[in-house]
């Protein structure tokens, strides 16, 4: 597949918090949409709580408020209300959307300079070095997409799934899709280890992962924060305007 290819992003809302807990609730979903051979394009989905999203609303988080607008509703078991938006003034997203910018940018870059660091004192695939290297990359490209999605929207789903993240990141903005192609299979298949670094590369002693892998996720992860830096460059330009305006 070249370029962006859009998904489908999918709320779940719950009646009870507990029913949130992935391990518990979600994950034979989650498997069965990415392996089901009939679902062509790929189906990623978020779980909350009736109570989780109305406190959303109220707190003016737009993520939830363009939901609360502009989503579609699939299937509900009952007809009660969400809350109604309260949006915030142009100044508080000026603000909000600063500090997740400044403070995940700096995560993402910290945490790609330590990947450098950790691949250089690696002698093979597989020893602590270069799986320390595979996790910081990973902790920087999550950092790097819960950077748009903090500045864009005032919402990051937790999750440490980072193609999960890139897709509702890209949805934010095409031009971040250019960062890492998807026409090679083998790109693919070094992407893919990679989001299985958040736990194997720590725990597993049977993951690796090469340095010609490394190498080529660590540029395109710097390549990708350069464009996240003008995509939420210009979006806080956007807010600074409203602000002066609305002042």
């Amino acid at each position: 597949m070249k370029g962006y290819r859009s998904d489908f992003d999918l709320l779940i809302i719950v009646n009870n918090r507990k029913l949130c807990k992935f391990a518990e609730y979600w994950y034979k979903a989650s498997d069965r949409l990415i392996r089901d051979p009939l679902i062509e394009t790929p189906v990623s989905f978020i779980v909350h709580s009736r109570r989780e999203v109305n406190t959303y609303l109220k707190e003016g988080q737009y993520f939830f408020s363009d939901i609360r607008k502009e989503g579609i509703v699939l299937y509900e078991l009952d007809d009660e209300p969400l809350a109604e938006p309260v949006p915030l003034t142009p100044a508080d997203r000026l603000r909000v959307a600063r500090e997740h910018c400044e403070q995940r940018l700096a995560e993402a870059e910290a945490s790609l300079e330590g990947s450098y660091f950790y691949l250089s004192k690696s002698k093979r695939p597989g020893d602590v070095w270069s799986n320390w290297a595979a996790f910081s990359l990973h902790q920087s490209l999550e950092q790097a997409y819960s950077c748009v999605l903090l500045t864009l929207t005032n919402y990051g789903p937790p999750s440490h799934n980072i193609k999960f993240l890139r897709s509702l990141a890209e949805d934010q903005d095409r031009r971040l899709s250019d960062a890492f192609p998807r026409d090679q299979q083998r790109e693919r298949a070094w992407f893919n280890t990679l989001n299985e670094a958040y736990v194997k590369a720590r725990y597993s002693k049977y993951f690796e992962i090469s340095e010609e892998a490394l190498t080529w996720l660590g540029e395109r992860t710097a390549a990708l924060l350069g464009v996240i830096k003008k995509v939420c460059e210009e979006h806080l330009e956007k807010l600074r305007r409203h602000a002066q305006w609305d002042a």
